[in-house]
């Protein structure tokens, strides 16, 4: 493949339309993301009656941003409406809101999906009838199983998804060797050996798109236009994602110009609720 028929499909693929996207956008960030099977208006209309102040279709419109707060927002064409924490460094709330019970309020799932490139680890809890169904967590490396949290005894497996490293350092299967992943899984639906997770990364995508889910990798340092947020003032955008095909000379031939493709999401609309100082 040359470099022209290379670029030329990144852009067609970057630029796909996002109504036709499922699964996990991008693992490249740390997140906390809550996604629950109701359209839009139906989510905010429970979040309303436990938030202390409520403003819906933010878009374009300068608000302030502080305390125990979140952004509920939906792509046109999914089913899913998602949740995301209003400041980055505070994703608790994402944990307090008794996503169990807003699965039984709504009648419908609720899913946690969580990732961290700094971590390397990634997992997601899914939630039916006020009930955790499923439970997974998975990492490059070690991890600590915080199941113990719902009450629950989760199966740990050992993985070794990447057979090249096991072979570029001669290294066996075993708990000493720098090629495996840790996972804990718990399901009250399924069981899974460890050749059906395979991967950690593969596995939680997978898990999104048999649910026809998809986490767009939208944050608020997004939607507010700075990365790491603190409460403010903020005017709420949608200003795309942009990737960098190439760079061409500037004519003077001092600056390198960036060829860009920006694909914008087509928002439904977003919301925005505050729930403690």
């Amino acid at each position: 493949m040359d470099d022209d028929q290379f670029i030329s499909e990144a852009a067609e693929s970057f630029t796909r339309p996002w109504s036709d996207r499922r699964g996990i956008e991008s693992i490249d960030r740390n997140a906390a993301v809550v996604l629950v099977k109701v359209p839009l208006n139906q989510l905010s209309d429970a979040l309303a009656e436990k938030a202390i102040e409520s403003q819906r279709n933010v878009m374009g419109a300068e608000i302030e941003v502080s305390g125990a707060c979140l952004f509920a927002y939906q792509l046109v064409g999914h089913p899913w409406s998602i949740m995301i924490s209003g400041l980055l460094y505070d994703p608790s709330i994402l944990q307090s809101s008794e996503l169990a019970q807003l699965s039984k309020q709504l009648g419908q799932a609720v899913i946690t999906m969580l990732v961290s490139d700094g971590g390397g680890e990634n997992g997601y809890d899914l939630f039916e009838g006020g009930e955790l169904v499923e439970y997974f967590r998975g990492a490059d490396g070690e991890l600590t199983d915080d199941s113990n949290q719902y009450g629950i005894e989760s199966q740990r497996y050992l993985l070794f998804p990447y057979p090249e490293d096991l072979e570029d350092n001669d290294l066996e299967e075993d708990e000493d060797s720098e090629a495996q992943q840790t996972a804990y899984f718990w399901s009250r639906r399924r069981q899974v050996t460890a050749e059906e997770i395979g991967n950690i990364w593969d596995f939680t995508r997978q898990f999104m798109l048999d649910f026809d889910a998809f986490d767009p990798a939208i944050d608020s340092g997004y939607l507010l236009g700075e990365y790491y947020p603190k409460p403010g003032r903020y005017q709420v955008q949608n200003p795309g994602f942009a990737l960098v095909l190439g760079y061409r000379e500037h004519r003077q031939g001092i600056l390198n110009i960036p060829d860009l493709v920006t694909s914008v999401p087509d928002l439904v609309s977003v919301d925005y609720f505050r729930f403690g100082k």
